[in-house]
């Protein structure tokens, strides 16, 4: 097929894409949403009652869910809402922000009905006491701040499965300037913007690209994805009239060709006029780095009651299951050049050493893969129950301790070797400026299963755009990175 006529494109748009509008896909996560607050709310109530069975009557939970909407609609009244390619540290700051606001709302109601002894309380209340439930509020908002973005997420991922999530999007470009975006788009569903048609400013005639059709920019073509109103526009490097595409639709988003390992935020500034850019490397402002540092305080004191047990049962597992010693102190390289022992339980044999160089000498494929990145996917070395720790990431708790002596961070750049730093070439310096981290982009993003370059620019990307929304989201997904046991071994 060399052409595609005008009739032809918009029976393919009309076939391919009935919905347009991304309604439905809010409405979902909607629906989710309200969920989720009502769940965040259930567990506030449950952990109080189990505390302090006395004060509080969890069936009083009930008559609060009938506040949900309010959170909700608070979350549309911030953006929330269709939800489609909101950044994740937005949805995290904005659904903090929203939750306190509700709660806070409501703890207010509480304290004022109590004030003015209104009868209208104690039918919500239902025998509990008022600061019971204050407490469960309290306990509230750290679950739901947690849950609302974790479940979102799933949620996206098992919506992107379905035809009728997300909307469809025309890509703008000049060759194959936009090929690795819509591979991007295609291998991840759950964004929401689907790849409808890809307009191209070289083009001669009709091709395909992944099973999209390519066509040249000819006025018919613009003609008939206004009739089908698609609302969205993705452009990379387009030599066409940009013009007619700027006027064509409700968002375009411009995507550069070149992605550097410098990649910041940018800010819209005005010059007298003039239109600038500004971005800043948020962890180079002293009072960024003590709100980590109290951040990484916070929360492992406070799950201390959950951690500490298995904590200990690893140690008695590790030290049962293979002779040796409990913990292996690694040498990395630290925050400035400065060499430390990151712990961790040990998931070798004690000889493991001797093992490795013995496997190197004999085998060129294992060696080819230890010089690439220091790892071996099918490890002769580890003990059985060591699999099973570095399968789910628990090897690497005794790093808590390393966090709370100050030589590393709950979320930074992933601490490495000396022979490593070769391959961080110029951005050495760079990455060694901040802590390490027990967590990051780089381990959310496939961990072992990516390679330096990649990792990289994972760790220049967080250190430029570092917030406490970022730290908190990362958080978040390295649970779901770990359950799922990715790029792990």
């Amino acid at each position: 097929m060399n052409i595609m006529t005008s009739g032809e494109l918009l029976n393919y748009l009309k076939y391919k894409y009935p919905r347009t509008s991304s309604f439905i896909s809010g409405l979902s996560l909607f629906f989710v949403d309200l969920f989720v607050i009502m769940l965040s709310l259930a567990i506030g109530f449950f952990i109080v009652n189990l505390l302090f069975p006395s004060l509080l009557n969890f069936k009083s939970v009930i008559n609060y869910f009938f506040f949900t909407p309010v959170f909700v609609l608070t979350f549309a009244a911030v953006g929330l809402y269709p939800g489609i390619m909101i950044p994740p540290t937005e949805e995290v700051k904005k659904f903090c922000g929203c939750t306190l606001f509700a709660l806070g709302a409501m703890t207010l109601g509480i304290i004022i009905a109590d004030i003015n002894d209104y009868e209208i309380l104690d039918s919500f209340i239902q025998d509990s006491k008022d600061k019971a439930v204050i407490l469960s509020f309290a306990i509230t908002f750290p679950v739901a701040t947690i849950l609302l973005p974790g479940v979102r997420e799933l949620a996206k991922t098992l919506f992107g499965h379905f035809s009728w999530w997300g909307v469809p999007a025309i890509i703008y470009s000049t060759g194959h300037s936009a090929d690795f975006i819509v591979d991007k788009l295609i291998s991840n569903p759950y964004l929401g913007y689907h790849p409808a048609v890809i307009v191209d400013s070289a083009a001669k005639g009709y091709e395909e690209y992944k099973g999209i059709p390519v066509l040249p920019p000819l006025k018919e073509l613009l003609d008939n994805i206004k009739m089908h109103n698609v609302k969205t526009a993705v452009i990379c490097d387009y030599h066409g009239d940009m013009k007619k595409v700027m006027s064509s639709y409700r968002y375009t988003i411009t995507v550069s060709k070149q992605q550097t390992t410098f990649t910041t935020t940018q800010q819209l500034k005005d010059i007298a006029g003039i239109i600038a850019f500004s971005s800043v490397h948020n962890l180079t402002f002293r009072i960024n780095k003590a709100l980590k540092r109290l951040l990484d305080l916070f929360i492992i004191l406070g799950l201390s009651p959950a951690w500490i047990p298995v904590f200990i049962l690893c140690a008695v597992l590790t030290k049962i299951t293979s002779r040796g010693p409990i913990f292996y102190g690694h040498k990395r390289v630290g925050k400035n050049g400065k060499t430390i022992k990151c712990w961790k339980f040990r998931s070798m044999v004690i000889n493991s050493q001797e093992i490795l160089e013995k496997l190197l000498a004999e085998n060129e494929e294992m060696r080819a893969q230890w010089e690439k990145d220091r790892k071996l996917e099918n490890d002769p070395r580890i003990t059985k129950f060591g699999k099973l720790l570095r399968k789910t990431s628990m090897d690497e708790l005794p790093q808590l301790i390393n966090i709370l002596l100050g030589e590393m961070s709950l979320v930074g750049p992933r601490p490495v070797t000396e022979p490593e730093l070769e391959k961080y070439g110029d951005y050495k310096d760079y990455v060694l400026s901040v802590k390490p981290g027990l967590s990051g982009m780089w381990q959310i993003s496939g961990r072992s299963d990516t390679g330096y370059e990649e990792r990289i620019s994972y760790d220049t990307y967080y250190i430029q755009n570092w917030s406490i929304w970022l730290d908190i989201w990362i958080l978040i997904k390295s649970v779901w990175v770990v359950l799922l046991g990715k790029g792990a071994y």
